[in-house]
């Protein structure tokens, strides 16, 4: 065949198609393929479509063919062509009128074709208020299918949409009492205003009363003493029962009292005193301390809506799972990210290293403070979970060295021309100094901390040392090596002993028991002074208050939580405690105090 032999029937052919196009009745064929799709003939509607769109890609009416085009491919469950379909109309019509209604279309087959995110995505971009209603009962149906980990992961992408937030809460919700993460799920309900009452979760209406009963639940040994007339050893129990003593003469007593059960450090005591009644009257608990009783105390709360507060723990798994749970101090979960949220702020050098001590809430501190960190791009150099046994092993490993040819002794002897027999060598340690920005001692073990420190001082370093608890009492790290190493303190207010409450409190003590008190007197004072002043003000649901009207004493932060989150962070300054952490020096929406 020819070459114009081929040239003439190609212009015949273009001639043909043009002749089709000009004899086709695109309304009419526009129109047969809807009624076709109206009348459930989805395969010949499908095919009709598709004619359009192939004769006349650029008719005014080809957006309108494309859409129904991609209806009909969804009516054959081809969801994957349908959603192509839809796609390509809104890369080709970004203005067409009806686009709102592909997004919808969109994020229907985005749900059903495993993709949630970007159905959320597609959702968020119907334009029609018209279409609202039906957005949002779209979004509702697909996401109340989801488990509680796909849920939380597309609100991590999608922070700020209500829906996920609430359907979040509402599959929480369903889980055992027990199971459920109270913590978590408190702060999700305060930070999207949820209404915890849908979702099952609502705390009892405040009830107020002339006068309030606090049941102080310790292993006191009562009967050790009665027998003996005096302690045959001064317990932490005891020394928190004497802060709770001092506390409650503070107070007026037709308002408020306190019932005293000698837990002993037994379960089977403790659940006696549960069985036989004897806390049907209270309205508020104190205590206890020790695993098997907490655990009878914490179901008993729970089941009978009665608030209780730990005064010595951190453990965040205590409040967890209760939202009648309360801690006197900082959750270990909530002092690891207060005090991360700190440092990236304002460390620069992002190298760092964690020392954990040997307890399950320094564990739990240590892992809550590098998952905060680390999200500001910090890199984990040492991690070691440390027992007091072996402290001395942090010492010896910060300030091994080794051997290395010394380059500027040698630069000497050539310069002078002396002979280079050997080559001069020095120390050198394996661990740069100040590599480091930063070391985070999670835990207040004073052992760790001694052995920091000491390490710190022998290299020379300028690394930020951070620790928690309070230090200031450590043998042979005296406020003079602390301020010359700058080191930062992680504490409540209340653990400050210079504070002038604290000075006020332990001349009192010293003038009943002719000796200085513990920490633990302090913890008994403070739980009861708090308990007592939430009772009166804002009920036996006390924690309606904090969520409405916020915290009545700048030392506590209960306004978003069932921990003390007001922790803050101290360096010395001319032998004097300073604030650093500038949000709290205020007390927030506190009370003003200096």
């Amino acid at each position: 065949m020819n070459k114009p032999y081929i040239i003439l029937i190609l212009i015949l052919l273009v001639l043909s198609q043009k002749a089709v196009g000009q004899n086709f009745d695109y309304d009419a064929n526009y129109d047969a393929a809807r009624l076709e799709l109206e009348k459930g003939n989805y395969q010949v509607a499908y095919n009709g479509f598709k004619n359009l769109l192939e004769v006349h890609p650029a008719h005014e009416k080809s957006p309108y063919a494309s859409f129904y085009y991609g209806v009909a491919a969804y009516s054959l469950d081809d969801k994957k062509k349908s959603k192509d379909i839809f796609l390509q109309i809104t890369r080709r019509n970004p203005s067409w009128e009806k686009l709102s209604e592909v997004f919808l279309w969109l994020s229907k087959l985005s749900f059903e074709l495993d993709s949630p995110n970007q159905g959320m995505y597609y959702a968020k971009r119907i334009g029609d208020n018209n279409l609202a209603q039906y957005a949002y009962d779209l979004q509702h149906s697909y996401l109340s299918q989801y488990d509680q980990g796909t849920l939380a992961s597309l609100l991590s992408e999608h922070d700020e949409d209500t829906l996920i937030a609430e359907m979040l809460a509402f599959r929480m919700s369903e889980l055992q009492p027990m199971d459920r993460d109270i913590d978590s799920l408190t702060h999700l309900i305060q930070r999207y205003d949820l209404d915890s009452a849908i979702i099952g979760l609502g705390y009892p209406e405040d009830i107020f009363k002339e006068k309030y009963k606090v049941a102080v639940m310790l292993p006191l040994f009562v009967e050790r003493l009665w027998h003996s007339g005096v302690y045959m050893q001064k317990s932490l129990a005891v020394d928190l029962y004497e802060g709770i003593q001092m506390a409650i003469s503070e107070f007026d007593t037709s308002r408020i009292s306190i019932k005293v059960f000698d837990t002993q450090k037994n379960s089977d005591v403790t659940s006696k005193i549960i069985q036989d009644g004897r806390l049907a009257t209270i309205d508020a608990v104190i205590g206890p301390l020790y695993p098997g009783p907490i655990a009878q105390v914490s179901e008993y709360c729970y089941e009978n809506e009665l608030n209780f507060i730990n005064p010595v723990s951190t453990n965040s798994e205590l409040i967890r799972h209760n939202p009648y749970a309360f801690l006197l101090r900082t959750g270990s979960a909530s002092m690891g990210n207060i005090i991360a949220e700190y440092t990236s702020d304002i460390i620069v050098n992002e190298a760092y290293a964690i020392y954990s001590g040997p307890r399950a809430t320094d564990t739990l501190t240590a892992y809550n403070y590098r998952e905060k960190i680390e999200a500001d791009s910090f890199k984990l150099v040492i991690s070691q979970k440390v027992q007091t046994s072996n402290a001395r092993t942090i010492f010896d490993y910060l300030t091994t060295a080794r051997q290395v040819v010394d380059s500027v002794e040698l630069q000497r002897m050539y310069n002078n021309g002396e002979e280079v027999r050997f080559l001069p060598l020095k120390d050198s340690l394996l661990l740069p100094i100040d590599s480091l920005g930063h070391i985070f001692i999670a835990s207040d073990n004073k052992a760790i901390a001694s052995e920091v420190m000491a390490a710190i001082t022998s290299r020379g370093d300028t690394t930020q040392l951070i620790g928690v608890g309070n230090w200031f009492s450590i043998p042979n790290a005296g406020l003079g090596l602390m301020e010359s190493l700058g080191v930062w303190l992680a504490m409540q207010e209340f653990e400050n002993m210079m504070l002038h409450e604290n000075q006020v409190l332990s001349k009192k003590y010293r003038a009943i028991y002719f000796e200085n008190p513990s920490k633990y007197f302090y913890y008994g004072y403070y739980a009861m002074k708090f308990l007592g002043e939430s009772l009166l003000e804002y009920g036996v649901y006390f924690q309606n208050g904090f969520r409405i009207n916020g915290n009545l004493n700048p030392m506590y932060d209960y306004k978003s939580s069932q921990d003390n989150r007001r922790l803050l962070l101290y360096t010395l300054e001319e032998g004097k405690p300073t604030v650093l952490n500038d949000q709290f020096k205020s007390g927030g929406n506190d009370e003003e105090r200096e």
